[in-house]
């Protein structure tokens, strides 16, 4: 009996706490630690598994390796508007991550299809068709001097669209893959360095936002100071889009 149940505690000592970041009517937002998968893989458990809830339905879905701002839907019902929600373009998303390299452009939009590549990954071509996937990076900032820390520069990016590995491609396609990302021959690290740090859906009334919590180049005082100097209700408003994404968003929502 004893044996049992030191088993049962250490089980659940293994099992990551999912803090709740916003929670109304139709929704909870947590916070989804890196490396925790949306759904349960290779015996680790899913998020859905990990926060319980027999009604609550995945909204849209984090990469592994990514944390950040996760919404889980509160039924069937509330799953359908907020897939809507998606599907129309009225999400606005921001990602913060960081590179050890230095991209061949600070900002703007970067545009065109996805399409699979080798060893599971994506790439972007140069054709644009109505299943492109386009992200707006705000802005590159580059850290300084990082006494070891490999972490060059905070990229800040807002995807319009879902598409797989979407930041972590855009990245690539600049010559700044993310530290720690394996997939696209970022830098070696700790983690993947691609935080969800905020999302906003109107119809049902989410505006939530997190900082990152894991991984030693997220926490030193060089990102911190970066991260306090990013104006999340800025890069959220539509009207801070440069002209191309707000076409790109009107076109996608005819």
């Amino acid at each position: 009996m004893t044996l049992l149940v030191a088993r049962a505690s250490a089980l659940t000592a293994s099992r990551p706490t999912i803090p709740v970041v916003a929670e109304g009517p139709d929704y909870l937002v947590v916070h989804k630690p890196a490396g925790v998968p949306c759904h349960r893989r290779e015996g680790r458990p899913g998020i859905l598994e990990l926060v319980g809830g027999a009604d609550l339905k995945l909204a849209h879905r984090l990469d592994d390796g990514t944390s950040g701002c996760l919404v889980l839907a509160k039924g069937r019902r509330a799953a359908a508007l907020i897939g809507d929600a998606f599907a129309s373009r009225r999400v606005a998303k921001v990602y913060v991550g960081l590179t050890a390299s230095k991209p061949a452009k600070k900002k703007g939009v970067i545009l065109g299809d996805q399409v699979r590549s080798r060893r599971g990954q994506w790439r972007l071509t140069r054709d644009c068709g109505p299943a492109a996937a386009c992200t707006h990076l705000s802005r590159s900032v580059g850290l300084g001097p990082g006494d070891g820390d490999p972490a060059a520069r905070l990229i800040i990016a807002r995807p319009l669209t879902g598409k797989t590995h979407q930041v972590r491609v855009a990245c690539k396609s600049i010559g700044a893959p993310l530290l720690g990302d394996d997939t696209y021959s970022g830098f070696k690290a700790d983690r993947l360095y691609l935080h969800a740090a905020a999302i906003r859906i109107p119809d049902v009334g989410i505006d939530a936002r997190v900082a990152p919590e894991s991984g030693a180049s997220f926490l030193s005082e060089r990102f911190a100071g970066a991260w306090n100097a990013v104006d999340l209700d800025a890069e959220l408003a539509d009207d801070a889009l440069p002209r191309a994404a707000r076409e790109f968003l009107e076109w996608q929502r005819v």
